[in-house]
């Protein structure tokens, strides 16, 4: 090899391996600044490696093809050397991916598109309906053969149209109950609003269980009624049974719509239902009580759930004999806890208008109960209306679950006896004199009263509480 391809070669491969650290240098900077993109640093560091290799490559190759070294050349040696031969040619690889610098490369990751789907909200039926409560009759409640009543029913228009008076409460299926099949609306209903829908229905004379369907008809005809897809119905659920009592002379649980039922919230429709905060009357035929289970009619009377609600029911006229006894079981149903409540037993005179109260029993939830035995024998004769009363007494109101278990007027067992009273009168007329007399009745009697007789409580009320509350029943409760 003559001098000048040494100085080739010095020259040419120390320039080459400086060009390739350089190069490596530059590598190292790029992928520690897109270490934050890993998929990406991983993406750089291969293009840059294929591209150091293809550039040393084309620096071999431009090396090994210069003239001075690609010639056979050959000088006269002193050795025997073997006959140089050619190096094999390395060929550049191609389509080669040739890496873009920037001056100052950055961390920025292209975020992916986001397709937000659209959301379509259906639009709300023209006709739809909500059923918030029963009014009156819940399911399963109790009638007599042949006892006409109201249903009444809360509905609210969750659809888009108004109901106008036009629209109409149809019958749908089951038993019509004696009720009119189409009820019109008595008012116009905007969407959001509730409206009261009633039906006057009677019980049938064989005793079961009977549910009569109910739906709405706007006016063009289209039935709808409530559920998701407003298509079905709400319905009035009774039981029919014999529920006179023959031992009681007056049966107050059989007979508690004949009264007048008022909280003091508002008036009460008879029967109610217990989901009425403003109090209800609800009978029941197999009521659980706070110590016991029973299978007697007994009538849950409910105050309006305030701290001093009260609920009242004023019955029908009715005449005092002179064997009747009231009779009753008062206490708090089961399940209970909180309850805390005073019963009253008053009536009012149908001819002097007075009110006299009988008795009161105050009650808690406690395992117990008070029974109830009033002699009405100083009575007798009188004309009367018995006002049951409930009052929230403490405890929860929520929770004032009283009960009147069998309720009603019953005679006393009768015989003949002589009876003697003696009566001592005293009186005083001046300071330092007393007049005592003593006198003597003797009385013959066709019947007496035999009874046991539970002692009439005193009534732990003021006199300004008894005449407010007299007051009240003389405004409110009597008409």
């Amino acid at each position: 090899m003559n001098d000048k391809a040494r100085l080739i070669l010095f020259i040419s491969i120390p320039t080459a391996v400086f060009s390739l650290c350089i190069f490596l240098v530059v590598l190292n900077l790029w992928i520690s600044q897109v270490r934050t993109t890993p998929d990406r640093a991983a993406t750089y560091a291969s293009i840059f490696t294929q591209a150091a290799i293809t550039v040393e490559a084309r620096l071999t190759n431009q090396l090994l093809q210069s003239p001075s070294i690609s010639e056979k050349t050959q000088e006269p040696s002193m050795t025997n050397q073997p006959p140089t031969t050619d190096l094999p040619t390395i060929f550049t690889p191609t389509n080669t991916l040739q890496p873009q610098y920037t001056d100052e490369p950055t961390n920025t990751v292209a975020l992916p598109t986001i397709i937000v789907p659209s959301i379509t909200i259906p639009l709300a039926a023209c006709n739809h309906a909500q059923l918030v409560r029963d009014v009156t009759v819940q399911d399963n409640t109790v009638f007599a053969p042949g006892t006409w009543f109201i249903k009444t029913w809360r509905i609210k228009n969750t659809g888009r149209c108004t109901w106008s008076p036009e629209y109409k409460l149809v019958f749908s299926s089951g038993y019509v109950l004696d009720a009119r099949r189409v009820v019109p609306l008595k008012q116009t209903v905007k969407p959001g609003q509730t409206i009261d829908v009633s039906v006057s229905m009677r019980a049938p004379s064989a005793p079961g269980t009977y549910r009569s369907d109910w739906e709405l008809i706007d006016d063009t005809g289209i039935r709808f009624g409530i559920g998701p897809e407003g298509d079905k119905t709400f319905w009035a659920l009774i039981r029919v049974k014999e529920i006179s009592n023959p031992k009681l002379v007056y049966d107050f649980a059989a007979n508690y719509c004949l009264a007048e039922w008022r909280s003091s919230a508002s008036w009460l429709p008879c029967p109610g239902t217990s989901s009425a905060a403003e109090g209800f009357v609800v009978l029941l035929d197999n009521p659980k009580l706070e110590d016991r289970q029973e299978n007697e009619l007994t009538l849950w009377t409910h105050p309006n759930n305030a701290s001093r609600g009260w609920i009242r029911g004023v019955y029908p006229e009715f005449t005092i004999q002179p064997n009747h006894h009231f009779v009753a079981e008062v206490g708090c149903l089961a399940d209970s806890k909180g309850c805390n409540v005073s019963f009253r037993l008053d009536f009012k005179n149908i001819n002097t208008s007075g009110i006299r109260n009988l008795g009161y029993w105050q009650e808690i939830f406690d395992g117990d109960t008070s029974r109830i035995d009033l002699d009405l024998s100083n009575h007798a004769g009188k004309r009367v209306r018995f006002i049951l009363s409930v009052e929230v007494n403490g405890g929860t109101p929520e929770r004032a679950n009283a009960f009147w278990f069998v309720p009603g007027i019953i005679e006393g067992k009768m015989h003949t006896p002589t009876i003697t009273m003696t009566a001592t009168l005293t009186s005083t007329t001046t300071a330092s004199q007393t007049i005592t007399s003593t006198a003597t009745y003797t009385n013959t009697p066709t019947s007496t009263i035999t009874p046991t007789l539970t002692p009439t409580p005193t009534s732990t009320l003021t006199p300004t509480e008894t005449s407010t509350y007299e007051a009240i029943l003389e405004l409110e409760a009597i008409r």
